[in-house]
């Protein structure tokens, strides 16, 4: 691998942690470390909730998924939490990709998802070391009627 000269994450955006108890994580972040709710998101589609919790900059989004299956495989057996992925805001989602590609780093999905005013890819974990990457694009919110 060849280093490059600047970095082309802007900045960490949010640690993503699975957890088996959305209940009991909201517990410990909010009554025993003082940490302020920030948003929660629903994903039907993947019958995920989570919430995020501002720490300083960087969010800690927890996660609960409410298929088994999908929750097994993303949690492990028996854990009651672990830490997923890290969110990373770049400038360009087109930029990063033309600069990882070509080192074998693929995405999830060869689209990125809209989520509100950010585009979002992740890439697969073998393929950068073993860490899963959420990769962040902040863009305006699309206007009524756009699709999301």
């Amino acid at each position: 691998m060849t280093p490059v000269s600047r970095s082309m994450f802007r900045r960490i955006d949010h640690v993503g942690v699975i957890v088996d108890d959305l209940e009991e994580a909201r517990r410990w972040l909010t009554e025993v470390f003082g940490l302020p709710l920030r948003r929660s998101v629903d994903v039907p589609e993947g019958r995920i909730r989570g919430e995020f919790y501002g720490c300083g900059d960087v969010d800690i989004e927890v996660l609960e998924i409410g298929d088994p299956e999908v929750r097994r495989r993303r949690l492990g057996e028996g854990a009651r939490a672990r830490i997923e992925h890290i969110a990373v805001e770049v400038d360009s989602l087109g930029a990063a990709l033309s600069r990882l590609a070509p080192l074998g780093v693929r995405t999830t999905t060869p689209e990125p998802r809209r989520s509100g005013n950010t585009l979002n890819l992740w890439t697969v974990e073998e393929t950068t070391g073993g860490i899963f990457y959420q990769l962040i694009e902040r863009t305006p919110e699309p206007s009524a009627g756009t699709p999301r």
